[in-house]
């Protein structure tokens, strides 16, 4: 035991003397150090820690010119991404979307991605012509339109039922959600005549539309109006309207009571 202490004592005695061990200790301390201060001060400034910040500011529905104002105010650099994107809430040409989101905040000088709103979307109206009016219909759906209201029009050769032509004409362009009116032929019309729409009208009021026409007065029925429309309004017709009907032809009514 003894000799183990003495061993220690001479090891303890000649580390105070000797150059390498304290030059070991030096090299120690300033590695501690040096570590400290990497961790504690020059990382954080390398991650941006002392940065400043500042929140997004909102930039949806602006103008480019607005919208760039507004982020160089805030402090914020900006950068418009190429391809815009469809929209039906926000008009062409407006900020549509924004990286980082308006509110959350983010360090100064940093760049916004913005994205422009192309507005509704465009598609070329189809070429019905020939098709049924099923047919049609499914077409319309398939580009995103809408099948309006059908008209009905002469035509020699087209057979009847069968489209004719759109209203705009196919090839058009129409927004995603438009209306398109659908042709369709009457057939051979030569000596007949169209039926109008008379609805809505006093009875009193078509008696000489209809004889102007060529066409006479069939039974009349009368029931109560669901819309509270006023007594002799034209509610429907058999025959309906948008047919063409050789002169002479009986015209049935159904009038408000």
């Amino acid at each position: 035991m003894n000799k183990l202490k003495n061993l220690l004592n001479k090891l303890l005695a000649w580390g105070k003397t000797s150059p390498v061990v304290k030059a070991a200790c030096i090299w120690l301390v300033a590695l501690v150090f040096f570590v400290f201060f990497v961790d504690k001060l020059l990382m954080p400034i390398f991650a941006g820690e002392f940065s400043s910040t500042g929140p997004v500011p909102n930039l949806e529905g602006m103008t480019q010119e607005a919208a760039e104002s507004a982020l160089t105010e805030a402090g914020f650099k900006f950068e418009w991404v190429e391809e815009g994107r469809y929209s039906s809430q926000v008009p062409a040409g407006m900020v549509l979307v924004q990286m980082p989101a308006a509110g959350r905040t983010a360090k100064l000088g940093r760049t916004v991605k913005l994205t422009k709103s192309l507005g509704l979307r465009e598609v070329k109206i189809p070429d019905l012509r020939g098709k049924s009016q099923k047919q049609a219909e499914i077409s319309l759906s398939r580009a995103g339109l809408v099948r309006g209201e059908i008209v009905k029009g002469a035509h020699q050769s087209i057979p009847r039922g069968v489209v004719i032509r759109t209203i705009p004409l196919a090839g058009k362009m129409a927004r995603i959600g438009d209306t398109v009116k659908v042709v369709i032929s009457a057939g051979v019309t030569t000596g007949k005549v169209l039926l109008p729409d008379f609805s809505g009208q006093v009875i009193d009021n078509v008696y000489p539309r209809l004889e102007k026409l060529g066409f006479k007065v069939g039974d009349i029925k009368r029931v109560k109006g669901e819309n509270g429309e006023p007594p002799g309004t034209v509610l429907e017709t058999a025959p309906r309207y948008g047919d063409y009907l050789p002169q002479d032809t009986e015209i049935d009514f159904v009038i408000a009571d």
